[in-house]
């Protein structure tokens, strides 16, 4: 639950989640991905992601907190 877990970091701290996507896919590492805004000293944002490897469980655990994130910011 390794992608659970930074998700629920990056958003209790206050990072720009911008989305977060999942794959079914067995062909390698690296399913599923975080993207995020990272605010730079000067003013400038750049857009980064982590790369996870998830299954299917993991990713509906994600996805479910996100939803919820957003509809509590009213984002969604």
């Amino acid at each position: 639950m390794k992608m659970l877990a930074r998700l629920r970091y990056l958003l209790d701290e206050g990072f720009e989640v911008s989305s977060i996507s999942g794959y079914d896919d067995d062909s390698g590492n690296g399913n599923a991905r975080v993207m995020m805004l990272e605010h730079r000293p000067d003013g400038t944002r750049r857009v980064s992601s982590e790369i996870f490897d998830v299954d299917s469980d993991e990713m509906e655990q994600c996805s479910r907190f996100f939803l919820q994130h957003l509809g509590r910011d009213g984002k969604a």
